[in-house]
């Protein structure tokens, strides 16, 4: 047995959300097991981190005593209390995400296997990653060229770049910078663009034809329109468009996903599993967006615990092929500057655990140890340098 004892939360801090984005979830067990899991609030003020981890503390009432090997009732279980006191689709459910995730660690460890045999075996040991985000200054461009030189030398072969503030609005200068992007990464790097924003269909069609034209061979468009405010036409720009239409990061649950596949509102989707439902709800999707040959990249922006869940789902996909790795600056607007005080990855990803996936030009190695594979780095100075906001 696998009985759960306790579910304890913290909130966590890094530069870019100075006040609390993330909500640490441990799950403890009767033998002596810790799963850990996460919920992502992007909330600079840090109340909607605060708001969730008071919602796993009511929420863990449903999971404490049950075996945690009994993931997908305790999941419907604790769904189901969402609906009655909270909601279907806030903040309730990134809470389940993070109690979740931490239980079906807490499970593959108490099996003494890797999260993704849990979930039905291993298809690859390595996963391709992809560059996530690298930002673009449409007026000073050389950091964002040289960041591209860079990242290819690495070894990575997808690269996604976001800013650009007006993108589509200059179309000749925004389709000569495309093409330079694509000549310093060469031929075989897929390029993406999380950027963009147009306010109409007919500014998207635009836009998308901008991108169709301008012979950088981009490898989709993220998130041109909203997912579910505008649903009509994101699905009426993906029908219209040759430029790969990607949404989903910001959907929770299985059932809207499923509305996005089957409204055929876009030609890939990327659920973040600290937002969507956790591990259990990631793998529903996948087994969904299988079944209509949709593929799926997992979204990832939070911590290098979200990071490691999303390459294990992957890894337990038959159609499973790709990654976000948050590797650069999150600050807006500051981009990779050199010597800059945010120069570099988010502490969440280097400095939280302390053996965090190995990546190797360009592809995450799955871990082998049971359950996440990962270990946080310093549990009490975590606790008490990172809990509540200032």
């Amino acid at each position: 047995m696998a009985r759960i004892t306790d579910i304890d939360t913290c909130v966590l801090k890094a530069p870019e959300y100075p006040h609390g984005g993330w909500v640490l979830v441990r799950v403890r067990t009767e033998d002596h097991v810790e799963g850990l899991g996460e919920c992502f609030v992007p909330d600079r003020a840090g109340s909607g981190a605060v708001a969730t981890r008071g919602i796993v503390d009511r929420l863990k009432e449903v999971a404490v005593g049950r075996d945690a090997l009994d993931t997908a009732a305790i999941w419907e279980e604790v769904y189901q209390l969402c609906v009655r006191l909270y909601d279907r689709r806030g903040l309730a459910i990134h809470a389940l995400s993070g109690i979740d995730m931490a239980i079906c660690d807490a499970a593959a460890r108490s099996l003494g296997v890797p999260l993704c045999q849990l979930l039905g075996g291993c298809f690859r040991d390595e996963v391709a990653v992809y560059v996530s985000s690298v930002w673009v200054d449409v007026d000073r461009p050389g950091q964002t060229l040289t960041d591209t030189e860079r990242y290819v030398e690495e070894g990575y072969r997808a690269i996604k770049y976001y800013g650009w503030p007006g993108f589509g609005s200059a179309p000749r200068r925004d389709a000569s910078l495309l093409l330079k992007l694509r000549s310093r990464a060469g031929e075989g790097v897929d390029l993406m663009l999380d950027l963009g924003r147009p306010t109409s269909l007919s500014e998207a069609i635009q836009t998308a034809r901008l991108i169709e034209s301008s012979g950088a061979g981009i490898r989709w468009w993220e998130e041109p329109l909203s997912s579910a405010d505008d649903a009509d036409n994101l699905a009426e720009l993906t029908a219209r468009t040759d430029v790969t239409i990607a949404a989903g990061e910001s959907e929770l649950t299985s059932f809207a996903f499923r509305d996005l596949i089957e409204g055929r509102r876009v030609d890939l989707i990327q659920p973040d599993l600290s937002w969507v439902g956790g591990v259990t709800e990631g793998r529903r999707i996948a087994e969904l967006a299988r079944l209509h040959n949709v593929p799926l990249v997992p979204h990832n922006w939070g911590t290098a615990i979200n990071f490691a869940a999303s390459i294990h789902l992957v890894a337990a996909m038959p159609q499973g092929y790709l990654c976000e790795y948050p590797v650069t600056p999150r600050t807006w607007g500051q981009g990779a500057q050199p010597g800059g005080e945010e120069y570099g990855p988010s502490p969440m990803m280097v400095e939280l655990v302390r053996n965090p996936v190995v990546i190797s030009r360009g592809r995450a190695l799955v871990p082998k140890a049971p359950g996440l594979g990962i270990e946080l780095e310093s549990i009490h100075a975590e606790e008490s340098s990172q809990t509540e906001p200032e």
